[in-house]
């Protein structure tokens, strides 16, 4: 019989323990190629999603005689983008991607979701005149949930010192303005997701070719003594392996299209794609169909090995080689120089300046440390297991600590998932403070403006209501464009302005206004007039009102950015007549300034007034939409790296106390108590654990302030999510420790016994 038969019949036709030991490896390596297929299709979405955007990109030129106007804004947290085209009487106009004809005036061509969110809210009409005729195809989108719209209009009524000829659309020479991710994002995004999923990943996948390790050696050895060649033993052993994954990989392949067609259109990760934009490239299943094979075929070789080179060790169970140190120093001891020379130059306050050079050895550095912190492990809890084992005195602990120091490889299978995952959530935290400084805002509180002439006295007032307001006033622009005139109290003028900084202030009467810190001289012109036009609810005019700057000052520190920057008079509200308000004004309302109260805030301020423009001051709509869409992406690494984390401790524990069955057995037949065995293999668990988790944190913590010293932010070390980690290291030690004591089983099997 041919190695090729003989290890095909000992997967078809073996014991019901290899079948289900088969159908485990399948299994786990499925799971392991759809969380690779999952993490390699990421640069393939968001490029879909970015060469969408520059294709549909308007281009101003001569050559089609029809005019353009581009609009963004946000509607919520989300951008609402309209291209008003007036096209001519005569002549063809050029046709944005996916769309079958240019609008005529009158007519609107709307995005899916655009059309569906009309539906929902008649009053967003008003931002988009016409009929709707048509939706716009995937072609001309980036997402399915994407807000867009072209609306046809005459040349009169688009603005003629706005409108531009159109060219035509795309862009092929510059990086779209409404990219996913823009470039300084990705490279960390990247060396993120490769430290949260491909690390652990790698683990995985070699803890699940590798199950029921000892079995499978003693079997190989079996053969090897019946007369089989030592290169036969080992092509059987690369049968069942290869066997295993290969179908896994396929299963893995299958099961990432089937999960990115359900979570493609739901936006889960704070961007929406098209099912078609994550399926897998040529270079994707190369990886996942040859790479998981290939890995698994590596990871048994080397006990296939030394079962066809030294069967009798193997069916005698001789003790194992000890774990080489020199590996692990390889790896760790050159990443941990790396990271470790950052933060002393953070230290010491030396500026590291972003560069070619830090943007690779942050993440070598990282990489090699994450790599050699999981190869240091078997040498040193087996070095501390030797000196416990030698000092203590109690039974159980001298059981777990002598037969981890044997055998030190078998615990780093079973820890290693975990201890990669504390890793890496360490440097994700770092990476989420870093991106979190863009939009980070250190001014107590967020402002937002809207035009006064585009929401109702009814919208006013449920604005100024609404929850997560804390403060208003109304912003009139003066003729000569010097400044503002304020119209609030002193009690909202507190609220807009830095807490503790409003001097002088008295209500029922004019006072002239000064920001120090904004101006160092005195900006006021006492007896200066400034005459303002008045409107009415309708809009109509309703006279003008003059307004003289007084002696009196007050003295406040305006938040920066901040709409309050150009006031120059406080005037009472009450001082102009009932239903009249300033014609060129601007409602301002504060909040508060955490990126998720500003979404909040975002959302429930257009479901008031759909049609109103509503910019919050400082804060660009792209910045909140990259920064939801890079946490959306960690967040879906970490959940990758928690199931493949948690999933390679099941496996590997389960695994391994099947493979010490017999050992079980003869401690209870030689009169060993369950509760002593137990406490045994809860300490042999968590011995390398502890270890593993304490250097994880160490490390991460080190490669998280190198992160941040050589990101070119304000902040170089975080403290804040520190008691997170410690909680959350102290809770997977607990769960560990609670899930290895059913491992511990006092049954007697005669089977497990005979051998010995």
């Amino acid at each position: 019989m041919t190695p090729l038969a003989l290890g095909l019949r000992l997967v078809l036709r073996g014991s019901r323990a290899t079948r289900v030991r088969f159908l485990l490896m399948t299994l786990g390596c499925a799971l392991g190629v759809a969380c690779l297929a999952a993490a390699l299709s990421i640069p393939a979405i968001l490029a879909a999603h970015d060469g969408r955007a520059a294709g549909r990109e308007v281009q101003g030129g001569p050559g089609s005689g029809a005019l353009f106007l581009e609009r963004k804004g946000p509607f919520g947290n989300r951008p609402l983008t309209r291209i008003f085209i007036s096209p001519p009487e005569t002549g063809t106009v050029p046709l944005p991607p996916g769309v079958a004809r240019v609008p005529r005036p009158g007519e609107v061509v709307v995005s899916p979701a655009l059309g569906d969110l009309l539906a929902e809210r008649p009053a967003l009409k008003g931002a988009l005149p016409g009929r709707v005729v048509d939706t716009i195809g995937p072609a001309g989108l980036t997402g399915p949930q994407e807000l867009y719209a072209y609306v046809g209009r005459t040349r009169a009524q688009l603005p003629p010192d706005e409108a531009r000829p159109l060219g035509g659309y795309g862009n092929r020479w510059t990086a779209p303005d409404e990219a996913a991710i823009d470039d300084g994002t990705v490279a960390p995004l990247r060396f993120t997701l490769c430290c949260l999923v491909l690390l652990p990943l790698f683990v995985y996948l070699s803890v699940c070719v590798r199950l029921s390790a000892e079995a499978r050696s003693r079997r190989l050895a079996s053969l090897r003594l019946l007369g089989l060649s030592a290169r036969d033993t080992m092509r059987v052993s690369a049968v069942e392996t290869l066997c295993a994954a290969a179908v896994g990989a396929v299963l893995g392949v299958g099961l990432h299209l089937l999960v990115n067609a359900w979570v493609a259109r739901t936006g889960w990760v704070g961007l929406a794609w098209y099912p078609a934009d994550g399926l897998p490239s040529v270079w994707t299943l190369t990886a996942c169909l040859l790479g998981c094979p290939t890995l698994a075929y590596l990871a048994g070789r080397r006990h296939a090995k030394e079962a066809a080179l030294r069967p009798l060790a193997v069916r005698r169970q001789a003790q194992p080689g000890k774990p080489r140190r020199w590996l692990a120093a390889l790896l760790v001891l050159p990443g941990l120089g790396i990271v470790t020379a950052y933060c002393v130059l953070g230290v010491v306050g030396v500026h590291v300046e972003p560069s070619a050079v830090t943007s690779f050895l942050v993440p070598a550095g990282a990489q090699l440390t994450g790599a050699g912190l999981v190869l240091a492990l078997p040498p040193v809890t087996a070095w501390l297991a030797a000196r416990v084992a030698a000092t203590t005195q109690r039974l159980p602990l001298t059981l777990a600590m002598r037969h981890h120091e044997t055998t030190p490889g078998a615990a780093l299978r079973v820890v290693s998932g975990l201890v990669l995952l504390v890793y890496a959530a360490s440097l994700t935290q770092g990476v989420l403070v870093e991106l979190d400084q863009v939009s980070r805002r250190t001014a107590p509180n967020q402002e937002y403006e809207v035009p006064l002439r585009q929401v109702t006295p009814e919208q006013r007032t449920a604005m100024v209501k609404t929850e997560g307001i804390s403060g208003n006033a109304v912003a009139a622009e003066v003729p000569s464009r010097e400044g503002d005139i304020l119209f609030a109290t002193c009690t909202e003028l507190e609220k807009l302005a830095t807490p503790g900084t409003v001097r002088g202030c008295v209500d029922g009467r004019p006072l002239a206004l000064h920001d120090p810190f904004a101006h160092t001289e005195d900006t006021k012109q006492p007896g200066t007039t400034h005459l303002v036009k008045l409107r009415d609810e309708a809009g109509q005019e309703a006279g003008s009102a003059r307004f003289t700057v007084p002696e009196e000052t007050v003295t406040f520190a305006a938040v920066q950015p901040s709409a309050l920057s150009s006031a120059l008079l406080l005037v009472p509200p009450k001082t102009l007549p009932p239903g009249v308000h300033p014609a060129h004004a601007r409602l301002v309302l504060s909040g508060a300034p955490e990126p998720e109260a500003v979404q909040a805030t975002l959302d429930r301020l257009a479901g008031i007034a759909p049609t109103a423009q509503i910019d919050p001051v400082g804060i660009v709509i792209e910045s909140l939409r990259q920064l939801s869409i890079v946490k959306g992406l960690l967040g879906t690494g970490m959940v990758l790296g928690l199931v493949i984390g948690v999933a390679a401790f099941l496996v590997s524990a389960t695994d391994r106390a099947m493979d010490g069955r017999r050992r079980t057995a003869t401690l209870t037949l030689l009169g060993i108590r369950t509760r002593t065995l137990r406490a045994a293999q809860c300490a042999q668990v968590l011995l390398p654990l502890a270890v593993g988790i304490g250097g994880a944190l160490v490390a991460g913590r080190l490669a998280e302030s190198s992160y941040l010293v050589t990101g070119g932010g304000a902040v170089f070390w975080d403290g804040e999510g520190l008691p997170l980690l410690l909680l959350s290291g102290l809770g997977v030690l607990a769960v560990a420790g609670l899930a290895s004591l059913p491992m511990a089983r006092r049954h007697l099997d005669p089977e497990l016994l005979r051998r010995d």
